[in-house]
């Protein structure tokens, strides 16, 4: 045994625990081991709790106290005395054979799905606890092959339980809080590759447990079709909460995705003005301008100062994201000027926005061509395009991430997200 607070890496796998007998005081075999019981709580390795014993056809629990030492020979007790009751899970106990072994999980620095083909048991802080997945091809094979052969296999590749989520539903029949906190940390993209991995189950789950920002960014950087089957199975109001919070032209792509009947309810889920702003580009037709174009932008009259217009930014409750441009309009909702943030910035308070606007822009038609959009964009290096109507009213503005998607093949979109987001 190994001093409290030192970690120790027994080589004890469940794989090869499971079906080993369990020997009383005086080392008489009295049952074998059924599984193996862990108490998820603060601790980052959870200590077990006890073992599920079967002796014929009979399935009890033996408490940790009773529990003098665990190997890969199997269990030893300190006691000749146990109690035959039937197991019963309590809350936050988990089963490692059933409800983790064979299971996806998540490996947080890995920053992807995985497989528990073997679960690794060490001893420290005082107690045995869950130190690791065996996610290598090896693991499968110890527990495959005969023990002979397969007692000192190599090249087994363990991942710290510590950087490991499990999930909640594959749980049964007991209140289990995973809260996803580490997963939560990790860029937008990286969630979205790890949902499209996912179970329907376990991917709402994390959807769940996420933040509503958090999750509307991950959603967003989902595949199309896999966005929209986990937006059809996750329960309406949190599916209504997480398109609030996306961007506008973002949540009017899913919603055209989903079954009219689920798009509509969602929408009438939102709040009024999200809904509205939604419903606005949705009447737009696909592959032009306007089905590419956002309406979350900053508009202000053209007789403003600078000073006034930063006050103004200030005020808002909602700042698009990303904000490169403010547009200029008249009383008619006309086009203007664009007034760059950089010039914004640097420019004295009292300036006249119409002082430092670019007057002369080419703006584009609703009905352009999409592909025409992008183009042009990606041979001015455009980071936004205002689109206007045939009267000249700025109806909404093209961002350039939106316009990329149009050009760069499907595969890079995660790589180039990871670059640049």
């Amino acid at each position: 045994m190994a001093a409290a607070g030192h970690k120790v890496y027994t080589g004890i796998y469940l794989s090869q625990l499971l079906g080993k007998p369990i020997r009383d005081a005086q080392g008489a075999r009295i049952a074998r081991v059924q599984d193996l019981v862990v108490k998820f709580g603060t601790h980052p390795h959870p200590p077990v709790s006890g073992v599920v014993a079967r002796a014929g056809s009979r399935e009890f629990f033996i408490e940790r106290s009773q529990i003098a030492e665990i190997s890969d020979q199997g269990v030893r007790l300190n006691t000749f005395k146990v109690n035959l009751r039937p197991f019963e899970r309590r809350d936050g106990e988990v089963l490692l054979g059933r409800d983790i072994l064979d299971k996806q999980l998540i490996d947080i620095d890995g920053r992807k799905v995985i497989r528990a083909n073997d679960l690794e048991l060490g001893y420290f802080d005082g107690d045995y606890r869950l130190v690791g997945v065996d996610v290598s091809p090896q693991a499968l094979l110890r527990r495959l092959g005969p023990a002979a052969l397969t007692r000192n296999l190599r090249g087994t590749r363990v991942i710290d339980w510590e950087d490991v989520e499990s999930f909640a539903t594959d749980v049964p029949m007991v209140r289990l809080r995973v809260s996803h906190d580490k997963l939560s940390k990790l860029h937008p993209v990286d969630i979205a590759h790890i949902l499209e991995h996912l179970s329907r189950e376990q991917a709402n789950e994390v959807l769940e447990a996420l933040n509503d920002e958090i999750a509307a960014d991950a959603v967003q950087e989902m595949d199309p079709a896999d966005a929209a089957d986990v937006m059809q199975a996750l329960d309406s109001d949190r599916a209504a909460d997480i398109l609030e919070e996306m961007d506008p032209e973002d949540a009017a792509d899913l919603l055209a995705d989903l079954p009219k009947e689920r798009a509509d309810e969602l929408l009438g889920l939102m709040e009024p003005k999200e809904s509205e702003e939604v419903r606005e580009l949705m009447a737009y037709k696909e592959g032009t301008a306007a089905g590419l174009m956002t309406n979350d932008f900053v508009a202000l009259p053209a007789t403003v100062s600078v000073g006034e217009a930063l006050e103004a930014l200030r005020r808002m409750e909602h700042v698009p994201n990303p904000l490169y441009h403010i547009y200029l309009v008249d009383d008619e909702e006309r086009l203007a000027g664009v007034v760059a943030l950089r010039d914004l910035v640097i420019s004295p308070p009292s300036t006249p926005l119409a002082e430092i606007a670019q007057k002369e822009v080419a703006p584009a038609h609703p009905d352009d061509p999409a592909p025409a959009v992008a183009k042009k964009m990606a041979e001015y290096n455009l980071p936004t395009l205002p689109v206007v109507d045939d009267a000249g009213k700025l109806l909404g503005v093209v961002l350039f991430d939106d316009a990329m998607d149009l050009l760069i093949p499907e595969g890079w979109h995660h790589r180039l997200s990871q670059v640049f987001g």
